[in-house]
């Protein structure tokens, strides 16, 4: 009776084809690990933007109308931007248990992954400029890694034309309709963020 079994070949080819077929498992599961890596990534830059942006809003919504000194005789309203920095008077969102209004600057700075988003606050004095009220505060970041960002105020000094969008408000006795911020990162834009801001009434605020 002949007894059936494998040659030498045969177990070579087997071989081969099974160290084949679990390289290609491998590479499949390194890709798709590798997706998985990727969209978590996406996944919580998307949850920190929203975040950010949630945070931006809550905080650009609550400005006020207050006034401040000034190196000159009169104090003026503490509103003033540029298209790389924003100062203004309101409630500290993760300070609010505690009560009272800040002096608030948010600025774009350079730093070592791009553009950083920056917080100066100081609790507000009518008595003090910005500048003594800044003296000692230390900035805090509030988003380091933008490809992109940028400061928009849409209004008019002049009551005789038509409102736009500007890069800069001065100190004037007017606050802007609207502010806009435009971020990105190094992957996407962000949604810009549009917020109305109070209106100074004849009675200044």
């Amino acid at each position: 009776m002949k007894q059936s079994g494998f040659t030498l070949l045969e177990m070579l080819i087997a071989f081969v084809l099974v160290s084949l077929l679990f390289v290609a498992l491998f590479g499949a599961f390194h890709t798709l690990a590798r997706s998985w890596d990727a969209a978590d990534t996406r996944m919580n830059k998307t949850d920190d933007m929203r975040l950010i942006t949630d945070f931006l809003r809550r905080q650009l919504s609550q400005a006020m109308v207050v006034k401040i000194k000034t190196k000159k005789s009169d104090p003026a309203y503490a509103f003033a931007g540029t298209t790389e920095a924003i100062r203004y008077v309101a409630p500290l969102q993760p300070l609010q248990h505690q009560g009272g209004i800040f002096l608030i600057e948010l600025s774009i700075a350079r730093s070592k992954q791009g553009q950083a988003l920056t917080m100066l606050f100081a609790p507000y004095r009518p008595d003090l400029t910005w500048e003594e009220a800044f003296k000692d505060a230390e900035p805090v970041t509030v988003f380091d890694g933008l490809k992109e960002a940028a400061f928009d105020y849409f209004g008019t000094e002049d009551a005789g034309k038509k409102p736009a969008w500007q890069k800069q408000w001065p100190d004037i006795p007017k606050y802007p309709q609207l502010l806009r911020l435009r971020l990105a990162d190094q992957e996407r834009a962000w949604p810009e963020l549009v917020v109305a801001l109070p209106q100074v009434n004849d009675n200044g605020g």
